[in-house]
C-alpha cells in the first residue's frame, strides 16, 4: 500500500519516491506517538485493576454474577442489612461495645436480619417475636413430633430473646424456611448448638422427613471462606443433606451460628433438591449474621 502522507523529512517534496517510506520519518512519528500510547496503558491498567479491587471487595449481594440464568440459582434482590440503633456497634466489630453488652450481640432488629425472598416466590411465612413473647413454634414446627417436644422443652430453659422466620415456595415446588433465634449471648447459643441441636455423635434431633442426614462438605468448597470467618470463633456454619429416602420431599439444611443468634434454613422438594439453590440461600444468609 503507498504511503499518502506529506513527507516531513528527507527532501523538498515530491523528490522521494513514493513508495519508500522516509527512514527519518518513522522514528521522529514514534517519538510523537509514544506518550499517547504510554498514557492509554497507565489508563487501562488503572481501570482493570479498579474492576478487579470492586470484584473482590464487593459483597456478593452486590455481584451479578448471583444472578446467573440457569445454574441453579435463585434471583435474590440485593440484601441489606437493617440500620444499627444509634451508638450500637456491629456483632463482630473490633471495638468494645459501647453498650456495656457483651461480644457477638446483634443490636440491629432481627426480622431485618432475614434473608429477603427471590423473585417469583410466594412467601407464605412472615413472622416475628419480641422480648416480651419470644415465639419459637415456627421454629420448633419444622422438625419431627419427639424432636419438636424436646427443642421446645429446651427453648424453655434457655429463654431466647427474639426470633423471626420467613419462609416461601418457589415456582418449581421447592419450600424455604429461615428461623432466625436470638439469646442473651454467643456463649448460650453455642452451649445450645453443642448440646441441643448436636452432640459428638452428630445430629441430636431431627426434622421432619429427614432423619438420616450427614453433613454435606461440599458447601465448604462451594463457598469459600471470608477473611473475617476465621477470626470469629462465635460465628460458623454446618450444612446437612438428606441421605435415607423417608418422607415425601427431600431436604437439606443449615445452622448458622453468629454470635448471640442462631439460624436454621431449610430447602425441601419432592423428589430432589438444588444445592447450588440451597448453598446460595446458607451463603446470603450467613453474610447478614455478619
Amino acid at each position: 500500500m503507498t504511503d499518502t502522507s506529506p513527507l516531513t523529512a528527507g527532501g523538498p517534496v515530491g523528490t522521494a519516491d513514493p513508495g519508500t517510506a522516509d527512514p527519518a520519518g518513522r522514528p521522529h512519528r514514534f517519538r510523537r506517538a509514544l506518550p499517547r500510547v504510554a498514557a492509554a496503558l497507565v489508563v487501562c491498567g488503572l481501570l482493570c485493576t479498579g474492576i478487579a479491587y470492586g470484584i473482590t471487595a464487593a459483597d456478593r449481594t452486590d455481584l451479578p454474577g448471583l444472578r446467573t440464568p440457569g445454574d441453579g440459582r435463585w434471583p435474590y434482590p440485593e440484601q441489606h442489612r437493617p440500620p444499627l440503633p444509634q451508638g450500637a456497634p456491629a456483632p463482630f466489630a473490633k471495638a468494645p461495645d459501647a453498650t456495656g453488652g457483651p461480644p457477638g450481640v446483634h443490636h440491629a432488629g432481627l426480622g431485618g436480619l432475614r434473608l429477603t425472598a427471590p423473585e417469583g416466590a410466594v412467601v407464605d411465612l412472615d413472622k416475628t417475636s419480641g422480648k416480651d413473647a419470644p415465639d419459637t413454634a415456627a421454629f420448633t414446627a419444622e422438625y419431627e413430633a419427639a424432636s419438636g417436644d424436646l427443642l421446645r422443652r429446651h427453648l424453655t430453659d434457655y429463654a431466647p430473646r427474639r426470633t423471626a422466620s420467613r419462609g416461601w415456595t418457589m415456582p418449581d415446588g421447592t419450600r424455604a424456611r429461615v428461623h432466625l433465634i436470638q439469646f442473651e449471648s454467643a456463649a448460650v447459643v453455642q452451649y445450645f448448638r453443642l448440646t441441643v441441636l448436636n452432640d459428638w455423635r452428630g445430629a441430636v434431633v431431627s426434622l421432619r422427613d429427614a432423619r438420616t442426614v450427614v453433613r454435606d462438605e461440599d458447601y465448604d468448597k462451594a463457598v469459600p471462606a471470608r477473611p473475617s470467618d476465621s477470626a470469629n470463633p462465635d460465628s460458623g456454619a454446618e450444612v446437612y443433606r438428606q441421605t435415607g429416602s423417608e418422607g415425601a420431599r427431600s431436604v437439606r439444611y443449615a445452622y448458622l451460628y453468629a454470635g448471640d443468634t442462631i439460624a436454621l434454613i431449610t430447602h425441601s422438594r419432592p423428589g430432589s433438591t438444588v444445592p447450588t439453590a440451597f448453598y446460595q440461600s446458607v451463603a446470603l444468609q450467613q453474610q447478614l449474621l455478619g
